[in-house]
Parts: C-alpha cells; sequence; structure tokens
C-alpha cells in the first residue's frame, strides 16, 4: 500500500508517524518520499503556507534511507520537497482514481524553529495544538505536550540543556517532566499539582521532599525513610518525617498516566531519573511505558520501557512514584 516515509533517516525533526503530522518550523524545509507512488495525483488543501515540489518519477536518491522496510526501497519512491513561507496548515493527499490513495498528511507551519507545537514559555501553543488539548483529559494533555517535544528538532537534532527552564549545566530530565505539567495546566487553566516552582522535580530527591509535605496535593508511593533533603519534620514532633511504605491503593491512589517516576540505581541512595508515565493504563506489575527527557547519547527525548518489580540491594524498589492527586 501506497505511504509517506520522510526523504532521509537523519531528518526527522517534526515528523509525528502516529498522527501523520509534520510540524515545521517557518522558512525551514524538508522532504518525504512517497513510496509506491507511480500514477499518484499529489496535491495540497490550499499551499499559501508552503511552496512545495512534486518528483515525477522514481528517486534514485531515497533508497539508500535507511528507515525505510525491505519492501519500501523496492517500490517507486517519488520525491516531495516543502519549504514552509508562512504560518498555517495544509494536508497533502496522493489520489488515485479520485480516492485518497494515502493517509493524508497534515504539514503545519509553526513559529518555533524547533519544529515543535507547544514552545518554550508558558502557555506558548498553537492554536490547533491548542483546541486539541482542550478536548483531553489534564494528564493526557501532560502526554501529548510530552510527545510534541519528542517528536521534535530537541530530539533529533539537538538537545534539551537550557531548554527547560533549568541552567544550561544541569541534567534536564525533572525539568522537562514538570514542564510538561506546567504547560498542561496553563493551557488547560488549571492548578498544578507540583506547585509554582520547577525546582521540585529537578531531582528524585527533591521530588520525594516535595512529596513528604502534609500540604501537598500528592502521594509517595513505594517509598520509605526520611527526606533525603533533610528539610521536611512531622508537624506534631517536630523531628525529621519518616515516610511509611505505601503502596498502590494507598487511600485509593492508583498509578496513572503523567505521574512522575523516580529511578535509583543500585542502592537505595543511588537516584539517577525523573520521568513520566507513558502508558495509558499503566501496570502494578511487569513492563512500565515512561517517556524521558535527557536520554541517550543524544540528550533527548524518548519513551523508555521500565521494570516494576526490580530492586536494588537491600530489597527497596528501583522506581519510586509520586502521584498527582488530581
Amino acid at each position: 500500500m501506497s505511504n509517506v516515509r520522510k526523504a532521509h533517516a537523519w531528518d526527522q525533526a517534526g515528523f509525528d508517524a502516529e498522527r501523520n503530522l509534520q510540524v515545521i518550523g517557518l522558512g525551514k524545509r524538508t522532504s518525504f518520499a512517497l513510496v509506491a507512488g507511480d500514477g499518484l495525483d499529489v496535491s495540497f488543501e490550499g499551499d499559501d503556507c508552503l511552496d512545495h515540489t512534486v518528483g515525477t518519477g522514481d528517486d534514485k536518491g531515497l533508497h539508500g534511507n535507511s528507515a525505510l522496510s525491505g519492501w519500501e526501497k523496492q517500490q517507486i519512491l517519488r520525491r516531495v520537497d516543502v519549504k514552509a513561507k508562512a504560518l498555517g496548515t495544509t494536508v497533502m493527499h496522493a489520489y488515485f482514481q479520485g480516492s485518497d490513495w494515502i493517509a493524508p498528511l497534515t504539514i503545519r507551519v509553526v513559529s518555533d524553529q524547533q519544529n515543535r507545537q507547544v514552545g518554550k514559555s508558558v502557555g506558548e501553543v498553537t492554536s490547533a495544538l491548542r483546541d486539541e488539548l482542550q478536548k483531553l483529559s489534564l494528564r493526557d494533555a501532560v502526554i501529548r505536550i510530552a510527545e510534541d517535544q519528542m517528536n521534535s528538532a530537541i530530539a533529533s537534532q539537538s538537545n534539551g540543556f537550557g531548554v527547560y527552564n533549568i541552567a544550561a549545566n544541569y541534567d534536564w530530565c525533572g525539568a522537562f517532566a514538570y514542564w510538561c505539567w506546567e504547560q498542561a495546566c496553563s493551557i488547560k487553566s488549571v492548578s498544578n499539582p507540583f506547585g509554582p516552582k520547577n525546582s521540585v522535580l529537578w531531582s528524585p530527591q527533591r521530588a520525594i521532599s516535595y512529596a513528604m509535605l502534609d500540604t501537598t496535593p500528592v502521594q509517595l508511593l513505594r517509598y520509605s525513610g526520611y527526606d533525603p533533603m533533610g528539610v521536611v519534620k512531622d508537624s506534631s514532633t517536630g523531628k525529621f518525617k519518616k515516610q511509611d511504605y505505601r503502596d498502590f491503593g494507598y487511600n485509593g491512589s492508583r498509578l496513572e498516566r503523567g505521574d512522575i517516576v523516580l529511578y535509583r540505581k543500585s542502592t537505595s541512595n543511588d537516584w539517577k531519573h525523573v520521568c513520566l508515565v507513558h502508558d495509558q493504563m499503566p501496570p502494578i506489575s511487569g513492563m512500565l511505558g515512561t517517556i524521558d527527557g535527557n536520554q541517550g547519547s543524544n540528550a533527548c527525548i524518548q519513551t523508555r520501557k521500565r521494570d516494576m518489580d526490580a530492586k536494588v540491594a537491600g530489597g527497596d524498589s528501583c522506581l519510586v512514584f509520586v502521584h498527582a492527586a488530581i
């Protein structure tokens, strides 16, 4: 079946294959490969926002694309080049005998040069994505924003150091998780359960300290011990507060999409990472899907699988959770 792929494996910035959506910054160029495109009539629903050139025959230069399957490399590959010239949205069609022969490709031109719909400033979002987010639950909106960033140039061509309201010399995994919550709450005009300061998620230790406060609308799960920051005290005794172990089900708490995941590696104090629950229906055992900032050799944004049952030396859970009680 005919389909559309990016022309080059290295040029994936802004492309969301799941939604068949290309987000592109104003003035930028990108290219597509129309797979099995011989005889298809390519057109755009109004092209005021971009210039385009559609090849008429097989482009031999596209067949070396490592992202293509073996079957796709055997097909006629027509090249489609576009340049973003004005803000707006268009849809590319490829017709055969008057019928759509590919899933229509939406191309959205945005002002952000990182090919993302949610920009750096709080509440900075395209009107199209704002409308989409308003129809989602707050948790789904958090993850939709995280996915927008994952598909951007930050994930494929640069990195997130200094992007998510934290200094460029700091690891930014927790700042990214907070930023996604902050943007979603601002866009949907609701209170952020993680408060007004992004520093509460800069590290697992800071997240635990925040969650142990009696005044916060979050629940710390699968953790026992004292505040690793040495700040939180028991309001009745004045002594440093100790958290008893609490598992899913405590006071009705359950793991949900968008909750915060804190990862430690080998010992109870070996804290490494902060990320978000990505799964729509998270498990309480087995493998958990997360979406993570500051990952891989390029310090980008990725989805990962993490073992809910893994333990550190001594038997404590590798994964600790901060559940937003919203």
